[in-house]
């Protein structure tokens, strides 16, 4: 039986595996990107270029819930992480073979904009499958448990992709790491995609599709929309807050911090690591004590916090901005440990589940999580605060708090 469940669980994270090693090399490697794919005198001009790219994809992640939900409620949950993972291994392994703009022109940012999209594609499908899968899955007094092994997951590929480019920019260099070496971690992405294919090969599924023939989403719509509303934007500050702390601080750190770019990188790997062990901690917390009531504690503690903590990164040194990162990563786990099994739960009626939870999540993390690294950095370009992206945390925070006080459960 345990280890059933163990395979239950590797199966369910490893395309989150995949598909958040991709955005930690989107992350670590955005620099170099943008001057590869993205040239420009400007250097802010070609970092917007290559978070422009990663938003372009995070931006068909709904489209991609919207399918993967309706074939995960119709046709059933195996299927739907079947095909998510198949559409999503490819870009990432063809992005690692894209000529530059100096070999192709304008076709180099095209192609890597195509390919980010049809992976934002599947990923809003593998995201929102997985989670509901686990927590269907899992016993009753462990749901919030299983539900953060998606996340457990996603960082798990954030370090793997986020570590071995920081090993292989101390081992090549950064001139050569810019040449060729981006281009390895993006071709090593298919030994992940195999380990996905085999692991999910005889995934087992007691789900049977419900009779009622109701398009999900129009019934979601119309029977439970003031939930989504109130789900979609506790959901999009807490993935504004990931997206901030994983994909955009390492260069806020450099720019604004003054760290070097290895220091930087540093602090994300191990900040990635934290939350590892930060996420199922936190859910085994909200399985004890109310999945609503650790996120509302979190919220207002994000909010209170959160200018201190990027205040002591920039003033504190190297230890100063780890210890405020791994503060930050403890609040963001607690906010994000028990979202995944409140909203599968959400809904009573588990022919709807994983539309409904694909939406939420799916905008959330690809709409608002996928513009904030070109929000953050707009904000600091044009507001000339560095500080901007706590004020806009802190106070969005405090909207999510009083949005979960009216959440009853």
């Amino acid at each position: 039986m345990i280890r059933t469940k163990k395979r239950i669980i590797a199966a369910g994270i490893i395309g989150n595996v995949i598909e958040y090693y991709d955005f930690a090399l989107i992350g670590f490697l955005a620099v170099m990107m943008g001057n590869l794919f993205f040239p420009s005198t400007d250097p802010f001009l070609s970092l917007l270029g290559s978070f422009g790219a990663f938003a372009a994809g995070m931006i068909m992640r709904p489209v991609g819930a919207m399918i993967f939900g309706h074939i995960g409620d119709r046709v059933g949950r195996r299927f739907a992480l079947m095909t998510s993972l198949l559409l999503m291994a490819l870009p990432t392994f063809l992005i690692g073979l894209l000529p530059t703009y100096t070999q192709i022109g304008i076709l180099a940012p095209i192609l890597l904009v195509v390919l980010r999209m049809i992976q934002g594609l599947s990923v809003g499908g593998e995201y929102a499958s997985s989670i509901v899968y686990l927590v269907e899955q899992s016993s009753p007094n462990r749901q919030n448990l299983y539900g953060s092994f998606v996340s457990v997951g996603a960082k798990i590929g954030m370090a793997l992709g986020s570590g071995l480019c920081g090993v292989l920019l101390w081992y090549l260099g950064e001139d050569v790491m810019g040449d060729w070496g981006w281009r390895i971690p993006f071709l090593l992405s298919i030994v992940i995609a195999a380990a996905g294919l085999y692991l999910r090969r005889n995934l087992t599924d007691n789900y049977q599709p419900h009779e009622d023939k109701t398009i999900p989403l129009v019934a979601i719509f119309r029977d439970h929309k003031k939930l989504f509303i109130q789900f979609l934007i506790v959901a999009s500050v807490i993935w504004m807050l990931y997206y901030t702390l994983f994909i955009y601080l390492p260069h806020w750190l450099e720019d604004s911090a003054g760290l070097l770019k290895v220091d930087a990188g540093k602090i994300n790997t191990i900040s990635i690591v934290l939350g590892v062990i930060f996420i199922p901690i936190m859910a085994m917390i909200a399985d004890r004590l109310g999945s609503i009531q650790v996120m509302r504690v979190s919220a207002i503690a994000t909010a209170i916090t959160i200018v201190p903590i990027m205040y002591v990164m920039v003033h504190g040194g190297f230890y100063g901005a780890l210890i405020s990162t791994a503060l930050m990563t403890l609040l963001l786990c607690a906010f994000q440990a028990p979202i995944f099994s409140t909203v599968v739960h959400g809904l009573k009626h588990h022919g709807h589940r994983a539309s409904f939870t694909a939406l939420i999540l799916g905008s959330a993390a690809g709409i608002v999580g996928g513009v904030t690294p070109v929000l953050m950095t707009s904000l600091v370009e044009f507001s000339g605060n560095i500080y901007a992206p706590a004020y806009l945390i802190g106070v969005l925070s405090v909207v999510a708090w009083g949005v979960l006080m009216g959440i009853k459960r």
